[in-house]
């Protein structure tokens, strides 16, 4: 990890100038063309202290739930929550997840059934629409499939968008790790990263920092 690349990835661009806590400010170098600078230094020190976190949590065989419905990450959260063996939610997050776990794991009950179903002597029709009902549940809970007890952490791209999971994540005493920008309010948040979280070269650099060593 260098400053060059840092640079280059967009990790340092912040928001537009609108800082939610003055405890953010910390971050913030320089505004220039109303955009917040962050600084670089504080950015790397984070990376380290994160991934030395993360790393500590993986090796002792602890759980990771990955949260992101943003469309244009997708593919970077299946890439790397699949590689870590964790769980993930990638499509859209339904209220309940953490918890009313056994709503979900009803769903995915179903799911087996219809698969059984689609196996029996159905006609074509019914096959059809047992398939599009299973599809949908893997839609929205296939990520989850394994999960038989709570995650020991959240991991979070996009806060403002996925707020739903972090309430039920501090009612169940959950930690949670977000990346964050600077027109974020960082309150229940345990861990953060400020950096340009709309950035998709920014979150896959981010990525591989935290995780290269690892899968």
């Amino acid at each position: 990890m260098t400053v060059i690349h840092i640079i280059l990835s967009n990790i340092c661009i912040g928001n537009i100038k609108n800082i939610k806590k003055k405890f953010l400010k910390n971050y913030i170098s320089f505004n220039y063309n109303n955009f917040n600078y962050l600084n670089i230094k504080k950015i790397i020190i984070n990376l380290y202290l994160i991934k030395n976190y993360l790393k500590k949590i993986l090796n002792d065989k602890k759980k990771i739930l990955f949260v992101n419905t943003n469309n244009f990450l997708k593919e970077i959260i299946y890439k790397y929550s699949r590689s870590l063996e964790q769980y993930y939610i990638c499509n859209k997050l339904i209220g309940g997840v953490l918890t009313n776990s056994k709503n979900f794991k009803k769903n995915l009950n179903k799911s087996i059934i219809l698969k059984k179903k689609r196996l029996q002597n159905f006609t074509k029709k019914e096959k059809n629409i047992f398939l599009k009902k299973e599809k949908k549940i893997e839609f929205l809970y296939g990520g989850l499939k394994n999960m038989v007890k709570k995650p020991d952490l959240i991991f979070l791209t996009d806060i403002k968008k996925d707020k739903i999971i972090i309430n039920e994540a501090k009612r169940l005493n959950i930690k949670i790790f977000a990346l964050i920008d600077t027109d974020i309010n960082i309150k229940n948040i345990d861990f953060f990263i400020p950096c340009n979280n709309n950035s998709i070269n920014c979150v896959k650099y981010i990525f591989k920092i935290l995780f290269s060593e690892i899968c």
